[in-house]
């Protein structure tokens, strides 16, 4: 079966799009409780991009928790 990487407790805050095509989606921080260790955070990392990557109009991925980008997922 399929599982995600990301913690249950996960909430999705917001997700924008710019007009060049850059979606910023926000997390609480429950997003990085449990994430350490590089494979775990690349692995929620590329989850999040991939799945926001499908829509047409979205060519690159930011993610944030709690509206800061430095930091996050970082082993």
């Amino acid at each position: 079966g399929y599982f995600s990487a990301i913690p249950a407790s996960t909430k999705l805050k917001s997700v924008t799009v710019d007009s060049e095509g850059v979606a910023t989606a926000d997390f609480s921080s429950a997003l990085e409780q449990g994430a350490g260790g590089s494979c775990r955070a690349e692995a929620i990392r590329a989850q999040i991009t991939e799945t926001l990557l499908q829509f047409p109009e979205i060519h690159s991925v930011v993610i944030s928790v709690a509206g800061k980008t430095d930091g996050v997922l970082q082993p």
